[in-house]
């Protein structure tokens, strides 16, 4: 089933906000697009640094739709060159993308 699909009566399933500050330390903004915020995030098991992505569900169907496509996509691209997706968390307001550093 692609991403986002859901079957009549199925419940979506969301991650709590502390799950993603259970997890990782999310450091100072980066910088700001305009569909999403830009962190820097170190795991709190490893201690790696990562780059964490912020998109806000509330800017739109637009924003909401990019944040999709670039998880699918990063989701099947497997290449050197290309940041590599480590983790996704969907809450109810926004998602997390956290990328290699």
């Amino acid at each position: 089933m692609p991403f986002g699909c859901l079957t009549v009566g199925e419940k979506k399933e969301y991650h709590n906000p502390s799950d993603v500050t259970d997890r990782y330390d999310l450091g100072q903004t980066v910088k700001s697009e305009e569909f999403c915020e830009i962190f820097r995030a170190k795991d709190k098991a490893t201690m790696k640094m990562y780059t964490c992505k912020k998109f806000l569900k509330k800017d739109g169907r637009k924003v909401r739709k990019a944040a999709k496509n670039e998880i699918l996509i990063l989701k099947m691209v497997k290449h050197p060159n290309i940041l590599q997706l480590v983790d996704v968390f969907e809450t109810k307001k926004e998602y997390f993308l956290f990328l290699e550093l």
